[in-house]
């Protein structure tokens, strides 16, 4: 084959595989550059919602402390969130299992959704930790938000 032929191939080859570590090295710089912040939730109401409730979300503790991530704070401030709410949604949303990855293999997330005071649909994931429950980003579901600084 022609060198000339193959060298467009191998350069978008490694392109592609720049592009993926920047993406793993950003990954880990942002989990590594969290904001300490924590908040204190009260106990859960118990419902009859097998969503919320049943054992195969026994690893999100809705009971646990909050803690917002850098990115959950600034990504709250966008779409209007408040902690107040981000908490109501822990404890009354329900888990979407279809967004949740409960076998990423640096812990577990949930996407926890559901509708604030304010009438926003919101989608929240939660990273279960041991002494703490990681608040990693805030989604509105129905309106798109600018956030420039996030």
């Amino acid at each position: 084959m022609n060198f000339k032929k193959i060298l467009p191939i191998l350069v978008f080859a490694l392109l592609a595989v720049l592009t993926i570590a920047i993406r793993r090295c950003q990954a880990t710089k942002s989990e590594s550059g969290r904001e300490n912040t924590t908040v204190n939730t009260r106990e859960p109401r118990q419902r009859n919602n097998p969503t919320t409730n049943s054992n195969a979300s026994a690893g999100l503790d809705r009971s646990q402390e909050l803690f917002f991530t850098k990115h959950a704070r600034c990504r709250m401030a966008c779409r209007k969130i408040t902690q107040k709410e981000v908490q109501e949604i822990l404890l009354e949303g329900k888990i979407n299992y279809n967004k949740s990855e409960l076998d990423n293999p640096q812990g577990p997330t949930y996407a926890v959704e559901g509708v604030t005071s304010d009438r926003q649909r919101v989608r929240i994931i939660f990273a279960p930790k041991q002494k703490h429950l990681s608040v990693v980003t805030v989604i509105d579901l129905e309106n798109e938000f600018a956030c420039p600084k996030c």
